[in-house]
């Protein structure tokens, strides 16, 4: 999908407001709006990459299949093992958490 595309799906699915756009963690599960990641000191680019728990103070490891709390994890998109996935113009994102 290119990203035109992506941002029309996103805009249908939750309208104009980017902060309101919703992106679910493809480790954990976690849903996170973009208010999310910024409410927790995210960088911008970090929204529908990284899981948001890589920023709260409190986190689960990633792939850690011991730990049942269902709090978000510290994924990162960008790590040795890529699972986002949804390819926008060649880089790999969360899927839209609806």
């Amino acid at each position: 999908m290119n990203k035109e595309q992506w941002l029309t799906q996103g805009q249908i699915l939750f309208g104009k407001d980017v902060m309101q756009w919703k992106f679910k963690c493809p480790y954990c599960g976690h849903i996170a709006t973009v208010a999310d990641y910024k409410k927790a000191g995210a960088p911008e680019s970090a929204a529908g990459f990284s899981c948001v728990g890589r920023w709260m103070p409190v986190c689960k490891e990633a792939f850690d299949d011991k730990d049942k709390h269902k709090i978000p994890c510290n994924y990162a998109g960008g790590g040795l093992i890529e699972i986002n996935p949804v390819d926008v113009d060649g880089i790999k994102v969360f899927e839209f958490g609806v």
